[in-house]
């Protein structure tokens, strides 16, 4: 594996975050196109403003839909596994079960 295991629970539990955050601004872009195209200019913000309103519906969806897979993947993440580390002393040793290293 070339990539550590707390990389990529870091990465695939940001990823929602980011194209989430895509979406938005791409509505703020949009926004601001159509204000810059406009003769009647109100103010920016504005436009930034409601740029963030207008897709702010479609990011609650995309919400609803990556939360489950992405709190399951955590959770998993936690998921202990017992190993007899000394047959003498009864020792264990608890590894994660998606990364044992």
């Amino acid at each position: 594996q070339c990539v550590s295991f707390s990389l990529r629970l870091l990465a695939y539990t940001l990823s929602p975050v980011g194209v989430i955050a895509l979406l938005l601004l791409a509505g703020v872009g949009l926004r601001v196109m159509r204000w810059h195209a406009t003769s009647e200019r109100p103010r920016l913000c504005d436009a930034v403003r409601r740029g963030i309103l207008d897709l702010t519906p479609p990011g609650l969806v995309l919400i609803f839909c990556f939360v489950p897979s992405v709190s399951a993947f955590i959770f998993r993440a936690w998921s202990c596994k017992a190993y007899d580390a000394d047959a003498d002393s009864n020792a264990i040793a608890k590894y994660m079960r998606q990364d044992a290293s």
